[in-house]
């Protein structure tokens, strides 16, 4: 697949495998977002309320790619320990300490968790065929996993495992280095509208948002809400300005003010981030039916990336 002048065929033209190393052989799809790709999470991973509030040193694994056979990429990988900064909390906790709310806005937000749970149960009920058809197209295409999780930091900081389906080649965030050259975000964010990663199953649920869904399985566990800022990577929020925290002050969301603009990757990050605390500032029931009514005509219009 040749996209925006970037392929997994000219990664692989950039570098070959050292020497003995360790391959790991793709086939054709593997590993978003509506959001990027990151590494895959372990079994020993903190779940969800676990604060990160140690560095902790992890393997960067840098990629060195070549052609096997048609259709199947070799990758082998060098690892080097390199520190996982973590979020500054005291700034968290600096941020929320005069974030006070009033009981008729605990009544709004009790009135908008049941809401969540109710559409969270009922779509997982309908949607239930549709799940199982993407699962079967995902595992048809590569024999890979079917759902992709990632750690996320939601309210007040704290962790958890947000689900998606998979809609990029198994190893994707290896390649991601030889691409950061062609991101798209001025911030600490890696976004990338024709990412080359992307398998053709991936490219159409990308299209009409599909990938998301497995989220309402996080709505309904109450890690995330329908609406709400979208939920980010403890890597990205290490390198959060203070003004930036005030986002996690409700739960992340499947949908926002960033998701439904038709033009959200040329919105500067100051600005989704601006986005975003006019969502927390400004939140309401109306605002919140407002969103999905939006995140619907996005989905129906078919223009997720």
């Amino acid at each position: 697949m040749q996209t925006a002048g970037t392929d997994l065929g000219s990664l692989a033209a950039e570098s070959r495998a050292p020497q003995g190393a360790g391959e790991v052989v793709v086939g054709g799809g593997g590993q978003a977002s509506m959001d990027a790709a990151e590494p895959q999470m372990k079994a020993s991973d903190p779940g969800c309320g676990e604060p990160i509030d140690q560095p902790e040193t992890v393997p960067v694994e840098i990629a060195a790619c070549q052609e096997v056979n048609v259709g199947d990429l070799a990758v082998a990988a060098g690892v080097q320990p390199a520190p996982n900064a973590a979020p500054d909390f005291a700034a968290f906790e600096d941020e929320f300490r005069d974030f006070d709310l009033k009981v008729s806005t605990l009544v709004r937000l009790s009135v908008k968790r049941a809401l969540d749970v109710l559409a969270s149960a009922l779509a997982l009920l309908v949607l239930l065929p549709l799940f199982l058809l993407i699962a079967a197209a995902i595992k048809l295409t590569d024999g890979g996993p079917v759902f992709f999780l990632q750690r996320r930091v939601g309210r007040r900081g704290e962790t958890f495992r947000m689900l998606k389906f998979r809609s990029m080649v198994v190893h994707a965030e290896r390649l991601r280095p030889r691409l950061e050259i062609r991101n798209e975000s001025n911030g600490p964010v890696f976004k990338m509208q024709l990412d080359p990663r992307v398998t053709r199953v991936g490219k159409l649920i990308r299209k009409y948002s599909l990938d998301e869904l497995p989220q309402l399985i996080n709505v309904l566990a109450g890690h995330m809400s329908i609406v709400g800022p979208r939920p980010s990577l403890a890597s990205e929020v290490a390198s959060y300005e203070p003004w930036h925290y005030r986002r996690f002050a409700v739960r992340p969301g499947l949908t926002c003010y960033w998701q439904v603009n038709p033009r959200r990757y040329q919105v500067s990050f100051d600005d989704w981030m601006r986005l975003d605390l006019k969502y927390v500032d400004d939140w309401s029931l109306g605002l919140d039916l407002d969103l999905i009514r939006r995140t619907l005509h996005v989905v129906v219009a078919g223009t997720g990336e």
